[in-house]
């Protein structure tokens, strides 16, 4: 068995799991072209992390060297991310706080039911720092690779904004008693968030 087809075979277990439990404990029953959307982005998605090193890829003209970069000490960095299953209804978000030496401390994905890109990647950064002060955490700094929520978070939106309570909840969670910076950076340094978004 080659080694995608071992890991389509994983992936394929990963998602009927999911799927399994979803029904059994939310009810809620997945249709067989959203489980397929699935398995084929985190086949993609796996492939592309574990491509050999010396694999023929195509270099781009204007290479972006990216990698994650660590917070101060006493610091925690959130990752966040949204992800739609290609022509699927399905659509998710997740995340991963890591501490200043870049240690894994907790991981999260969820599903919306809003097929809209800004809208997961929104929920994504509200999950996050809900669960970053439900942590204790008080130093964050948060990364998103949407530049439009992370602009839509500073600058603040009307209360006619199609996603305005997601935003306004963020804000309020913004203005408690802690240090949070909002981020954006490239795709390239949001890979862990990105594989999580797609679970």
């Amino acid at each position: 068995m080659g080694k995608t087809h071992g890991s389509l075979f994983f992936i394929a277990l990963w998602v009927i799991w999911c799927g399994r439990n979803e029904f059994v404990f939310k009810n809620h029953r997945e249709n067989t072209h959203t489980s397929m959307g699935k398995i084929y982005s985190l086949l993609k998605s796996c492939e592309a992390a574990f491509m050999p090193p010396h694999s023929e890829v195509v270099t781009p003209v204007n290479p972006r060297l990216v990698s994650w970069s660590p917070p101060m000490e006493g610091t925690v960095c959130l990752n966040v991310d949204g992800s739609l299953f290609g022509a699927t209804s399905a659509a998710g978000y997740g995340g991963l706080i890591r501490d200043h030496n870049g240690v894994f401390i907790s991981g999260f994905y969820g599903a919306a039911n809003v097929q809209s890109i800004l809208f997961v990647e929104l929920m994504a950064v509200l999950h996050g720092l809900h669960i970053c002060w439900e942590s204790g955490f008080r130093r964050v700094t948060c990364y998103s690779d949407s530049l439009q929520s992370v602009n839509l978070i500073r600058d603040g939106v009307s209360a006619h904004h199609r996603f305005a309570n997601e935003i306004f909840s963020i804000r309020q969670l913004l203005a408690r008693d802690w240090e949070v910076e909002i981020n954006h950076t490239l795709r390239e340094g949001n890979a862990c968030a990105d594989a999580l978004a797609k679970m």
